[in-house]
């Protein structure tokens, strides 16, 4: 028995939205500022009267030649080393604010965020006016999840440009929507949005915000104008498709995916996508033709795997072989997946392999205790086996459950998609 759409568009809701782990966007300097502190400033005067070796002995490495000391020691996985240059940089009168945010970027973007904070709250101390420093020690702030600091610093920061005050604005909606506090997320997102629709990251994040609180239409209407500003930007393409999918409307999202894929034809999201919109649109050939094209590539998404595999299920085909190896690919990558348990049960008994369909659906509620459809083929399985208090229990199970509007195909879907936007939204 098939549940219907809405349990296979929970699926897919899985697969594009964020999990609880919030990614933020990785922390950027602003524009080199070229003044120099006071000391560099003495230093430069009196350097002409020193010795070479007593400038080294008075002055010690320069500031430029410690914070290259440091990237080395981070890339090259030293942390201990790299934590002790920063002490030693901070220990310095006087450090210049493009030294400070470097150092602090250099620890952000390998998220040791308590380093990179010590650096922003000094690059404050010293150059109150840089805000750079505000905001990025916020973004640090909010990786950290502390709140109320990261808001105290928002507004302790100086807003003398439009885009500065646009800034915070979506910072701001981004600790209120991580605190649950919804209207004031909604506000402010939606003014950095349209303070600056030109604006990748405001788009992003805005309609990330409605597909969370399933405004999936109005989800669709920021990504459909983000994107219109930003053609090139795949995901933002990716999210309106999501959007449009979501919200009913399965011809708009293929029409979107086409674009997507006739431009990026290896973008393996957008595979995804289609692959599970066509599934649902019930064009199962077409489904697993792109999910076939998808999977030649080296790096293929293992629901690329799993859907394939359904899709195969589906149409009855006897390529067994084929299809436990491809849901045993996406069981090791996928985490809890208890639908590739459920596809695999469906396989073995197209098999007549009644005892291993019935271990795989044990499995599958055993991981995931509320999957109705699992309860129900399992209470039809115990019933032909003989195991008549069993299957009771099993369709008493289903019965309660039934009434879930959203699959978990569709959840699962919609949860991997959302980790995808928040990490292309990450690196930008």
């Amino acid at each position: 028995m098939l549940i219907g759409p809405d349990r296979s568009v929970a699926l897919l809701a899985v697969l594009l939205l964020c999990t609880t782990a919030v990614v933020y966007p990785r922390i950027s300097a602003g524009e080199s500022r070229g003044s120099r502190s006071e000391l560099c400033r003495r230093c430069a005067a009196i350097s002409p009267t020193l010795l070479p070796q007593q400038r080294e002995q008075k002055l010690g490495p320069s500031p430029d030649a410690l914070v290259e000391s440091l990237e080395r020691a981070l890339s090259d996985g030293k942390m201990q080393n790299a934590h002790d240059l920063l002490v030693e940089i901070l220990k310095r009168p006087h450090p210049t604010s493009d030294v400070l945010l470097r150092v602090g970027i250099q620890f952000a973007q390998r998220e040791i965020y308590g380093d990179a904070s010590e650096a922003f709250q000094r690059c404050i101390q010293e150059h109150a006016e840089v805000f750079e420093a505000y905001y990025d020690l916020a973004l640090a702030d909010i990786a950290l999840q502390q709140w109320e600091h990261a808001l105290t610093t928002l507004q302790q920061a100086p807003q003398k440009s439009k885009s500065e005050i646009l800034a915070c604005s979506y910072l701001r909606g981004k600790v209120e929507h991580s605190q649950g506090k919804v209207a004031e997320a909604e506000r402010d997102l939606s003014d950095a949005f349209a303070g600056a629709p030109q604006n990748p990251t405001y788009g992003m994040d805005l309609g990330l915000f409605h597909i969370q609180q399933h405004d999936y239409l109005q989800a669709a209407t920021v990504f459909s104008r983000a994107a219109e500003l930003n053609p090139r930007s795949s995901f933002l393409l990716l999210g309106l498709a999501l959007s449009r999918f979501l919200a009913g409307q399965n011809e708009q999202s293929l029409a979107t995916l086409r674009k997507l894929l006739s431009v990026q034809p290896n973008f393996a999201p957008a595979r995804v996508l289609m692959t599970f919109v066509l599934t649902v649109e019930g064009k199962l050939e077409d489904a697993e033709k792109i999910a076939r094209q998808g999977l030649s590539a080296p790096d293929a998404s293992p629901y690329l795997y799993y859907l394939d595999a359904s899709v195969l299920v589906k149409l009855q085909s006897r390529q067994y072989k084929r299809i436990f190896d491809e849901l045993s690919i996406a069981r090791d990558r996928i985490p809890s997946c208890s639908l590739c348990y459920l596809t695999e049960s469906k396989a073995y008994q197209a098999q007549g392999n009644f005892d291993a369909a019935i271990a795989d659906l044990e499995a599958a509620t055993r991981m995931d205790p509320n999957l109705p459809e699992a309860w129900y083929r399992l209470a039809s399985l115990y019933r032909s086996i003989g195991r008549s208090d069993d299957a009771s229990r099993a369709q008493d199970r289903f019965q309660k459950l039934k009434s879930d509007k959203e699959g978990r195909e569709v959840q699962m879907l919609r949860e991997n998609f959302l980790q995808s936007l928040d990490a292309a939204q990450a690196a930008q």
